[in-house]
């Protein structure tokens, strides 16, 4: 991976907004450019934290689904629409992506997550953003960003509702990961997903978008604070609560 060390005139003023930020700036731009993420799943979640990812200009992105776009995937899934049914997500997203910035270096993984590839998998990025959608591939995902020493960010949705978590266990002592949140038990398999349980459109892009906010506030600001504790959201009466979380 190639570092980034000045902007060209195309890239100033692509991202001129973002510069005038006094808390971003030429310094929080170049730091973008040269940070990598790897989303796994391109559902609700998935879709708007990679459109928004994207559109900042994070510089090294690669994206994992195994799955094709359904028509029941539009009500919140924004970078699909009709033409794209019957075809690979991540293929989908790939041309889309680069429609909108062609400099990026992208990666799309067509495959499932598991405990035999996920270590290969996150090894070339710094941050992972779990956009999945069940417990065992959290979990799966927590214990191994723990083991590789990566920073997770992770949500979950459900009706009205928003969790996101960032997770950095592994680098002191009083950070807790998602198994100290959750920790497993059988009872898991029976809790639902989005498919049972029901999701309102606007939340998932709302999820999506708190993630790639998440990754953008990882690497400008040095505030560990956040990595004790979660945030619930109430899209609904538009409430969010800041729970703290011991190891």
């Amino acid at each position: 991976m190639k570092k980034i060390t000045t902007l060209n005139d195309g890239q100033l003023e692509r991202f001129s907004r973002q510069i005038l930020i006094d808390k971003f700036g030429y310094k929080g731009q170049l730091s973008l450019m040269n940070s990598s993420v790897l989303i796994i799943g391109c559902g609700g979640l998935g879709s708007a934290a990679i459109n928004y990812l994207v559109m900042s200009g994070l510089g090294h992105i690669g994206i994992i689904d195994y799955d094709k776009v359904d028509i029941s995937n539009l009500s919140r899934q924004s970078l699909f629409d009709e033409r794209d049914i019957g075809l690979s997500k991540v293929e989908v997203a790939k041309r889309k992506i680069l429609t909108i910035n062609s400099d990026i270096s992208l990666n799309c993984y067509n495959l499932k997550v598991t405990k035999n590839n996920i270590s290969e998998l996150l090894d070339p990025y710094k941050f992972i953003l779990d956009c999945s959608d069940n417990f065992n591939t959290r979990y799966l995902i927590n214990d191994a960003c723990y083991r590789q020493n990566k920073i997770l960010i992770s949500a979950a949705l459900h009706n009205f509702e928003i969790q996101l978590f960032n997770f950095k266990a592994w680098a002191n002592t009083s950070n807790p990961c998602y198994r100290c949140i959750f920790p497993k038990f059988k009872g898991m398999r029976s809790i639902g997903n989005c498919n049972d349980l029901g999701i309102i459109s606007p939340v998932a892009g709302i999820g999506g978008l708190f993630q790639a906010m998440a990754v953008i506030n990882n690497i400008i600001n040095t505030n560990n604070s956040r990595f004790r504790e979660f945030i619930i959201f109430d899209s609904f009466n538009m409430n969010q609560t800041k729970i703290k979380v011991k190891k």
